[in-house]
C-alpha cells in the first residue's frame, strides 16, 4: 500500500495563533531518542503529540533529511525542482511502505510530521556546545540586542544562525 498525501499549500488551515489571538512561538524539536537537531519549528497548535506536523523552513527540512539519511532508518527523502519534498519508506519501516509529498507553503515552509516521533529538544538530549548555542539563539529570537545568554567563545555564528532560523520560520522578524 502506498500513501501519497500531497495537499496544496492552501488546502488545509495553518493556524499559528492561540485561541486568545496571541501568536504561537517557535519550539525546538528532535527525533525522539536521538541527538539530532535542534530543529526550529513552528507548531500549528498549542497542544501537539509526538506525531503532530510542524512548520519548518527549507534549511531545517534539509537538515532533517540529512540526519534521516545518516541514520539509515529505512526512509529516504529528496527535494524536486519545484521544491516538493518527498519521503519514501520501505515495508520494513512500518509494515506497509509508502510515500509522502510535502509542498512548501506560500512562505517556503514545510509541514513535516507523522512519520516518526518528535520530542522537545532540551537538556535531556545529548548535544554539543554548538547545538546548544544554536538552540539558545533560536529561543532568544524575540529579544532585542546581540547575545543574551553566554555560550562558549567562537560559537556566536551558531547563536546567530539559531536566531535567524527562528525569525524565518515564524515570519515575525520585527516582533519585539
Amino acid at each position: 500500500m502506498t500513501n501519497t498525501p500531497a495537499a496544496a499549500p492552501d488546502a488545509e488551515p495553518r493556524p499559528t495563533y492561540r485561541a486568545d489571538g496571541t501568536p504561537l512561538s517557535i519550539q525546538l524539536f528532535t527525533v525522539e531518542g536521538s541527538g539530532y537537531g535542534p530543529y526550529v519549528g513552528l507548531p500549528l497548535y498549542d497542544l501537539w503529540t509526538p506525531y503532530t506536523a510542524h512548520l519548518f523552513t527549507r534549511a531545517t527540512a534539509e537538515l532533517i533529511v540529512a540526519d534521516m539519511h545518516r541514520d539509515d532508518c529505512g526512509m529516504r527523502a529528496g527535494f524536486a525542482a519545484d521544491g516538493t519534498l518527498t519521503f519514501v519508506w520501505t515495508e520494513e519501516h512500518d509494515g506497509e511502505g509508502g510515500t509522502l509529498a510535502v509542498r512548501p507553503d506560500e512562505h517556503g515552509r514545510y509541514l513535516i510530521g507523522g512519520l516518526w516521533s518528535w520530542d522537545d529538544w532540551g537538556d535531556h538530549v545529548p548535544h554539543t556546545a554548538g547545538q546548544a548555542a544554536f538552540a539558545c539563539g533560536a529561543r532568544e529570537y524575540k529579544w532585542p540586542g546581540e547575545k543574551c545568554t553566554e555560550h562558549p567563545e567562537g560559537l556566536d555564528h551558531l547563536y546567530a544562525q539559531g536566531r535567524e532560523e527562528a525569525h524565518a520560520v515564524s515570519l515575525r522578524r520585527d516582533e519585539p
